[in-house]
């Protein structure tokens, strides 16, 4: 266990925060709400909600980037993050919530966000995919520091983050399931 923290905290301490984290100002002042926005998107299941106030506000994210035609990566870290959901157990849509943001609005319909997420496992309770309006999105997606002209260029990274309390940490998808599950939990627990 201990080494498994110590690989989880080297994870979150090499790779580089977001801007949020380190906002105009050292102490990263920056109000969430105003920072990520509160678009309105759509889930899988064709339900609105706001970026902020519904997926992020109160919660831990463990948040990527992908489309639905990706044939690589998506589909790899979507694997990944099953493995992450069995590693968290009962904190899994309690403590700790994913999120899928699509890097392709134009043609990721809610529809093609639910049939994606059942192809591979990941339609369940606790797992969001959103997507909205081109413009909304990339918003998002530059707020994150994420953003790219071309669709299959999207971060292959995972965003671990409360973004009320200001914590965000970017992670390597391909790093043990265990120590994504970890950084997580220390994320949702202020590192407690």
């Amino acid at each position: 266990m201990r080494n498994l923290l110590l690989l989880a905290g080297l994870a979150t301490t090499l790779l580089a925060s977001t801007p949020f984290a380190h906002g105009e100002g050292a102490a990263g002042t920056r109000d969430p709400r105003a920072y990520f926005t509160d678009a309105p998107l759509t889930n899988q299941d064709g339900q609105k909600v706001r970026f902020y106030a519904d997926a992020l506000r109160g919660r831990t994210v463990v948040l990527n980037i992908g489309y639905t035609s990706c044939n690589e990566a998506c589909p790899l870290i979507t694997r990944q993050l099953l493995q992450v959901r069995n590693e968290l157990g009962p904190a899994f849509g309690k403590q700790v919530f994913f999120v899928m943001l699509t890097s392709d609005p134009d043609n990721d319909t809610p529809q093609a966000l639910k049939k994606f997420a059942q192809k591979h496992g990941a339609d369940v309770a606790g797992w969001t995919f959103l997507t909205g309006r081109k413009s909304d999105v990339d918003l998002i997606l530059k707020r994150l520091g994420a953003y790219s002209e071309a669709v299959e260029e999207h971060a292959t990274v995972l965003y671990v983050m409360d973004v009320d309390a200001k914590r965000m940490r970017r992670m390597l998808p391909n790093l043990p399931p265990k120590a994504i599950a970890e950084a997580a939990r220390l994320v949702a627990t202020n590192g407690k």
